[in-house]
C-alpha cells in the first residue's frame, strides 16, 4: 500500500470520528438559556422550539399541579417596551367527553427569566368558555428549554 493511499484511508475512517465527536457539542450550543439569547435568535431569523414540563412549574391563580409536557416552534412573536416576549399557539382537539374544543396557549418570557404559561380552552362551535383560564410560572431551564432547531 502506498503512503498516499494509507493517508486517504486514515482520513476516510477519522471524518466519522470526528463528525460524531463534534455533534454534542454542536447541539449543546443550540441551547438558549436567557431571554436575551432567545431573542437574538429570533431576531436573527434563527427557528427557535420550547419545552416545557408544568412539573416543574408553580401553578398560578386556580390552576392545580400537572405532569402535562409538551412543546412547540416559535412561529411568531412579539416584544413589548418592558422587554417581554410573548408568542402563543392554538389547535383544535377532542375533550375527554368526546367533545370538540380549542385551546389557546400563551408564553411570556420576562426579564427577570420567567416564563408565564396561559391555556384557555373553549366549546366549539361557539367559542364558549369552556373552563377558566389555567396558568403556570415556569423559568427558563426549570419547567422550559429553549433551543435552536
Amino acid at each position: 500500500m502506498t503512503r498516499l493511499h494509507r493517508y486517504r484511508i486514515g482520513c476516510l475512517l477519522l471524518a466519522p470520528a470526528l463528525w460524531i465527536a463534534a455533534t454534542p457539542a454542536a447541539r449543546a450550543s443550540d441551547h438558549l438559556s436567557t431571554l436575551a439569547a432567545i431573542q437574538h435568535a429570533l431576531e436573527e431569523g434563527d427557528s427557535v422550539s420550547v419545552a416545557i414540563d408544568l412539573s416543574q412549574c408553580v401553578p398560578q391563580g386556580n390552576a392545580g399541579p400537572s405532569q402535562t409536557r409538551g412543546g412547540r416552534r416559535i412561529e411568531s412573536y412579539r416584544i413589548v417596551p418592558d422587554g417581554t416576549l410573548s408568542f402563543s399557539d392554538s389547535h383544535f382537539t377532542v375533550a375527554g367527553d368526546g367533545q370538540p374544543i380549542v385551546q389557546f396557549m400563551r408564553y411570556q418570557i420576562r426579564p427577570d427569566q420567567t416564563v408565564d404559561f396561559t391555556t384557555t380552552m373553549f366549546n366549539l362551535p361557539g367559542y364558549d368558555l369552556r373552563t377558566a383560564a389555567v396558568a403556570y410560572r415556569c423559568a427558563i431551564g426549570q419547567g422550559t428549554r429553549f433551543r435552536k432547531d
